[in-house]
């Protein structure tokens, strides 16, 4: 992946074209933002990442893209949460804990998939209208022609 550098230092004197590629590979694993920036040392702040984001187009791009890789990622997390056997040895409520905390991870990661990816992971239905020139005397016309055929089948019984 060909990442461009981003305007201005980073934090500690690192410049940011050093920085990005290990954020953005973080972030395509699966981890935030925030995760991603607490693998530097020094570490940037959020706010200094977002205002880099904000100010090259490139690099927003980059970032786009890691998120919607993010996002494939958790959909693939999902299978691997689900198929995770029960640990042995646990009593009821406890039983019950595990799988109430598996359902969360699986909820949160479903919900960041969608919001990361929607086309792909949302659960809303794109029913758009691509074609917008209707005919009207076509559709009529149609309607007429069946109308008659249907009116000649009942003759011919």
């Amino acid at each position: 992946m060909h990442i461009v550098s981003a305007q201005g230092p980073a934090p500690g004197g690192l410049p940011s074209d050093n920085i990005w590629p290990v954020i953005l590979d973080a972030i395509a694993d699966g981890s935030s933002l925030k995760s991603a920036l607490r693998l530097l040392n020094p570490v940037p702040s959020y706010s200094w990442a977002k205002k880099q984001l904000r100010n090259d187009p490139e690099l927003k791009a980059a970032y786009r893209e890691a998120q919607q890789d993010r996002a494939d990622r958790l959909a693939e997390q999902l299978i691997e949460l689900a198929d995770t056997p029960m640990p042995d040895g646990l009593d009821g409520p406890s039983k019950s804990a595990w799988v109430q905390k598996l359902r969360v991870q699986i909820d949160v990661r479903k919900w960041t998939a969608a919001k990361l990816h929607p086309r792909t992971y949302g659960e809303r239905l794109d029913v758009s209208v691509t074609e917008t020139q209707i005919s009207i005397t076509a559709a009529l016309a149609e309607a007429e022609t069946r109308v008659i055929e249907g009116r000649l089948e009942d003759m011919g019984r």
